[in-house]
C-alpha cells in the first residue's frame, strides 16, 4: 500500500466519498510496509519513526497544513448528528454557528506547517487520519447500544453495553457520568462524536431543549460542563455520559489498522492507541 491507498480504505471503512477537512497526507510515502500510528504526533515521535525504519508515521488528529487550517469546516457535521436525532434545523445550526464562532480563530493562528515541514526535513511520510476514524468509532458505539440495550435501559445499562466494546474495558480512563446520574431512564439518546471535536455547550443543549434526554461525549471542556450543570442540574433528569477521549478516538482507528493487517502492512500502535 501507499499513504493514498492507507487513506482510501479510511474512507471505504468510514462510507466517505472525500478526504474530510481534517486529514490529509502531509508528506506521502510511495510503499507502506511498516506503519506507527499515534493519536498526538510531535517533532520527537517522527524521529523516533525515522530511527526505527517506519514507512509512514500516521497521526490521528490533525498534523498541520490543510488539515489545521480547515479543521473548523468538520465541526459541521454536528448539525448532521443532531438533525437525525431529530432535532431541528434551525436549532441545530445555532449550535453549529456557536462552535465555529469558537474554534475558527484558533484555527486561524495555529502554526499549520511545523509538523509537516519537520516532517519533510527528515524526509519522513507523515499523514493525519482524523474524522473518518471517529466516524468508525461513532457507527461501531452507535451500532452496539442499538443491538445489546435493554427494554426501558437506564443510563447505567447505556455504560454495561458500551463497556462490551474491547477497548473501554483496557482504558485507565472509565466511561462516566457528568450530568445526571446513572439511574436515571437512558430515554432518547444521541452518540455525538465524529464531528471535529466534542459539541460543547451548544451542541448538548440543543439536543436536551429538543426531546433527546442522553447525549454521549468523548469528553467535554469543564467550562462548558459547568454552563450545562447550572442550566439542566448536576443530578437532574438530563444526563451526559463521557466515554473517554483515548479509549474513544482507538475504537475507530483500530478498525482501520485491523485492516491494514489484513492487506500485508506491518502496523505498531503508540501514544495512546489502544491496540487491542
Amino acid at each position: 500500500m501507499d499513504t493514498q491507498g492507507i487513506m482510501a480504505l479510511a474512507l471505504e471503512l468510514a462510507h466517505q466519498a472525500e478526504i474530510p477537512a481534517d486529514s490529509g497526507i502531509d508528506v506521502p510515502a510511495p510503499s507502506v510496509r511498516r506503519a506507527l500510528f499515534g493519536i498526538d504526533a510531535d517533532s520527537g515521535d517522527l524521529l523516533i519513526a525515522k530511527q526505527l525504519g517506519y514507512d509512514v508515521l500516521i497521526n490521528h488528529h490533525p498534523t498541520g497544513g490543510t488539515s489545521q487550517v480547515r479543521f473548523p469546516e468538520v465541526l459541521r457535521r454536528h448539525r448532521v448528528l443532531l438533525e437525525l436525532a431529530g432535532v431541528p434545523p434551525d436549532a441545530a445550526e445555532r449550535a453549529v454557528q456557536s462552535l465555529l464562532e469558537e474554534h475558527e480563530s484558533a484555527a486561524h493562528a495555529r502554526n499549520y506547517d511545523k509538523l509537516p515541514s519537520e516532517a519533510r526535513l527528515l524526509a519522513m511520510p507523515l499523514m493525519a487520519i482524523h474524522n473518518p476514524c471517529d466516524e468508525i468509532g461513532r457507527r461501531v458505539m452507535d451500532e452496539t447500544l442499538r443491538a445489546h440495550l435493554p427494554s426501558n435501559p437506564t443510563v447505567r445499562d447505556s455504560i454495561a453495553v458500551l463497556n462490551r466494546i474491547p477497548e473501554f474495558n483496557k482504558a485507565l480512563t472509565k466511561i462516566v457520568v457528568r450530568m445526571g446520574k446513572d439511574a436515571n431512564p437512558l430515554g432518547k439518546w444521541v452518540v455525538i462524536h465524529g464531528a471535529g471535536t466534542n459539541g460543547g455547550y451548544p451542541v448538548a443543549k440543543a439536543a436536551f431543549d429538543h426531546g433527546i434526554d442522553t447525549v454521549f461525549y468523548i469528553h467535554v471542556d469543564a467550562g462548558h460542563l459547568r454552563r450545562l450543570r447550572e442550566e439542566y442540574g448536576r443530578d437532574g433528569r438530563r444526563s451526559l455520559v463521557v466515554t473517554g477521549h483515548i479509549a474513544s478516538d482507538s475504537i475507530g482507528i483500530n478498525v482501520l489498522v485491523r485492516e491494514m493487517r489484513t492487506r500485508g502492512v506491518s502496523v505498531d500502535c503508540f501514544g495512546g492507541v489502544l491496540d487491542v
